[in-house]
């Protein structure tokens, strides 16, 4: 979120001129700078607020900013109790509880039997709140994320639900996530949203589930970092490599029921996108693909079952946007593992 940090300073008294007689008087500046990320001691990412700012956002100072000026603030929630307010700043940390170690043996047991519970199950809660009324998107980065795996496809063990977002992403936001989502990320379109997001970890046993998630909040002015309006997932580089989510090479399962678009940032001086794929193993079969069917689709090219493209490699003609759906079906007694493409754009 693009706003200021505000520092009154006392200069030291100085004399008026050197001619007349000695005058002395007090000179205040203020210095004024802006809240951009930071790097804290320990390496992570914060927000350079002024020190009373952040005490006042309920962050902690990890190292200056700003020419010393400023501080380093650091928002971490590690609590494990059933419903926890997120700081109200930017590049809040969510973390499970004796992170990095797994949840079960981080912390006491005891720590995390919260009044939510019912029976062996966990719910853990983290709300949300916009930094100002104008922030339009929340971008959640995965650092490190485990729960238990799917069955089947199906997250009937554990799950990750998200709610309090706009029409926009609803009709995107898969509803089914669980597993290692460790590298994905998510934009969440807060735009007309007036109430709090929260995310809802649900566990059927504490074991050796684990999570780090970066929450950023992004306002209207800041248009180099803001997602295309219904896009999941958003790569800004000109090369990078797209997962499914819990891809885990040979050992994943594809996550079904989901529907939602991955996005390549367009530059002036690229135009195509080379796509290989390491990994293409969903369902359904090449050439034949069905409505139900788990699929790729890149531009008017739809990619499903083992192939993709030409031996795995797929030349994506410029078409005024880079707009990649992702569909899987309702199963995946099949066990299909999922798909990584690398991307690369080309010049034009």
């Amino acid at each position: 979120m693009k706003q200021f940090g505000l520092v009154l300073l006392a200069a030291a008294s100085v004399a008026a001129n050197a001619v007349r007689d000695e005058k002395l008087f007090s000179v205040f500046q203020i210095v004024k700078f802006n809240n951009d990320v930071c790097t804290t001691t320990s390496g992570g990412l914060g927000t350079c607020y002024t020190e009373s700012e952040c005490t006042t956002l309920g962050g902690s100072k990890s190292g200056n900013c700003a020419a010393g000026f400023g501080v380093c603030c650091e928002a971490k929630v590690d609590s494990c109790a059933n419903t926890v307010s997120v700081a109200k700043m930017n590049n809040t940390v969510i973390e499970s509880a004796g992170y990095p170690s797994d949840i079960a043996t981080g912390t006491a047991a005891s720590t995390c039997d919260d009044t939510a519970s019912t029976g062996t199950t966990r719910m853990l809660t983290y709300v949300i709140q916009k930094s100002s009324s104008d922030i339009v998107q929340y971008r959640l980065d995965f650092d490190d994320f485990v729960i238990d795996s799917p069955t089947a496809g199906s997250c009937a063990n554990s799950t990750l639900a998200i709610t309090g977002v706009d029409a926009v992403t609803s009709k995107v936001l898969p509803t089914n996530l669980c597993g290692d989502l460790t590298g994905h990320h998510m934009y969440l379109s807060v735009k007309d949203q007036t109430g709090n997001t929260t995310l809802t970890i649900t566990l059927n046993s504490l074991g050796t589930q684990k999570w780090k998630i970066r929450v950023s909040q992004f306002d209207s002015t800041q248009t180099d970092f803001l997602a295309p309006r219904g896009c999941l997932q958003y790569y800004s580089e000109s090369t990078g490599i797209i997962k499914s989510m819990n891809f885990m090479g040979t050992t994943g399962e594809a996550l079904t029921d989901h529907m939602y678009t991955v996005c390549i940032k367009q530059r002036d001086d690229m135009c195509d996108v080379t796509m290989t794929a390491a990994t293409f193993d969903l369902g359904g079969t090449s050439g034949s693909c069905t409505t139900t069917d788990d699929k790729v689709v890149l531009g008017v090219d739809t990619f499903c079952g083992a192939t993709f493209g030409t031996s795995g490699t797929y030349n994506w003609a410029y078409s005024g946007s880079y707009m990649m759906g992702v569909m899987t079906g309702a199963d995946n007694t099949a066990m299909k593992t999922g798909f990584s493409i690398a991307y690369l754009l080309l010049p034009c």
